[in-house]
């Protein structure tokens, strides 16, 4: 492994030269298909720097919003940002521009980038990084991921999402090379991760778990799958380990506005898929009234230490972690309060055949009604036809299998079938389009 402990890196382009010097011809970005050296991926930077950032550097730090649809524009204008008064800031391509220019732009002097919280409805906030804020944590990371310089990492989808670039970042530093796909095509992933000699994925939960239903013979190599952004429980392990049986499991729950918090490895994975484990070496978690509280100097600028994501969590008396639901994700029912995320969880665990479940409150009448929002597997597709759902999965039997684990209240009135959920740039679920998609 690459150690920068005695060269002087002040931003990640300082990082990708250095290891262009080092090994030059290693791949570092394979993305569709196509393949950029350490060298390539310097000397492509290095010309958008020459060309477009330093004829006209300011003299004071900026924001500079990168609002592009693939991988390799993104990690460019990125790269070449770093070093400048530049400060980049990667929208969601989900997103408009526009919504981000009449934001307060002051930008921290010791700023590096900038990311956006990637919630799943309203506009995103920008917060900004200084390197040692996801940098000097790499080491750390990389002793749980399992990422070395051997590392092919396999991952989909926009450097937007947070956690696509902290582990973009993190596999260069290392000289190691990433594996990408922009487009959605589950299908194809097999094929590129069979071809590329993929040894660790990076999948949020709602991508990863379309595998198990597209591979056709098991995959020895992959060495370690990791998520995060969602839950995953016993039953989404038992099927993962038949397509990867060498692989260990590693979910992981964090912040845009801190960094890593918690992990759990799949053989602490039980039947309760809010399990989110014990906190980083280095990060404290504790919990004051139901709230968690982070104390990390890890962390975007302007934020207090220790700092409350607003989330509600409880932990057992072997210090282990469960996350119960964030503010927004508890729903008013009648004057009850229930969370969307228990409901969830309840559903996928109760109900066969599920792959994906939200659940929203839907207006009707003067009153909210909960609705539960449901993906089936592979082989359940056929009922997508919700009158079709009903008969394969009587309204009577799902409520027995409910009422064992939920309260009456809380089980959902009606539900809905779809082919996929909606989804926001960074892949969580975008409640805020779900609920217009259906009137009740």
């Amino acid at each position: 492994m690459k150690n920068f402990k005695n060269e002087k890196i002040k931003n990640y382009f300082d990082m990708i030269k250095i290891q262009a010097q080092t090994f030059p011809k290693k791949q570092a970005l394979i993305v569709d298909g196509i393949s950029y050296t350490y060298e390539e991926l310097s000397n492509r930077v290095e010309k958008i720097r020459q060309e477009q950032f330093l004829p006209g550097h300011s003299e004071k730090k900026q924001l500079y919003l990168i609002h592009e649809d693939n991988i390799l524009s993104q990690l460019l204008l990125f790269l070449a940002c770093q070093g400048t008064n530049y400060i980049p800031l990667i929208v969601p391509y989900d997103h408009e521009v526009e919504e981000f220019k009449n934001v307060d732009s002051t930008v921290p002097d010791n700023s590096i980038m900038a990311v956006c919280t990637s919630g799943s409805s309203g506009t995103p906030k920008i917060l900004y990084r200084n390197l040692n804020s996801w940098y000097d944590f790499f080491s750390i990371q990389n002793e749980i991921f399992h990422i070395n310089e051997d590392t092919r990492m396999f991952v989909q989808g926009s450097l937007a999402f947070t956690g696509n670039l902290n582990l973009y970042m993190d596999v260069l530093s290392v000289g190691a090379t990433m594996v990408a796909e922009n487009g959605f095509y589950p299908r194809k992933w097999e094929q590129v991760i069979n071809a590329q000699g993929v040894n660790l994925i990076y999948l949020i939960p709602s991508k990863l778990m379309l595998l198990p239903g597209i591979y056709h013979e098991p995959n020895f190599k992959v060495h370690t799958i990791l998520a995060g952004s969602q839950s995953l429980g016993q039953k989404d392990v038992g099927k993962l380990k038949k397509v990867f049986p060498n692989t260990k499991i590693v979910l992981y729950y964090g912040a845009s506005e801190l960094n890593y918090i918690t992990y759990v490895t799949d053989d602490q994975m039980g039947t309760q898929r809010n399990l989110i484990g014990k906190p980083f070496p280095g990060v404290e978690v504790y919990i004051k009234e139901e709230e968690m509280y982070v104390n990390t100097p890890y962390h975007v600028e302007g934020i207090e230490i220790p700092f409350s994501l607003k989330d509600s969590g409880c932990q057992d008396g072997e210090g282990i972690f469960y996350f119960i639901g964030r503010k927004d994700d508890i729903i008013n029912i009648r004057g009850r309060k229930v969370s969307a995320l228990k409901i969830e969880n309840a559903v996928a665990a109760s109900i066969e055949g599920i792959q994906e479940v939200a659940v929203a409150a839907l207006p009707q009448g003067e009153e909210q009604v909960l609705t539960a929002f449901v993906v089936f597997d592979e082989k359940y597709k056929e009922i997508y036809d919700t009158k079709a759902f009903e008969k394969s999965h009587p309204q009577k039997q799902i409520r027995e299998q409910l009422q064992k684990v939920l309260k009456t209240y809380e089980i959902p009135r009606y539900w809905i079938t779809m082919a996929q959920l909606p989804k926001t740039d960074s892949g969580k679920v975008d409640k805020k389009q779900l609920s217009r998609c259906i009137s009740l």
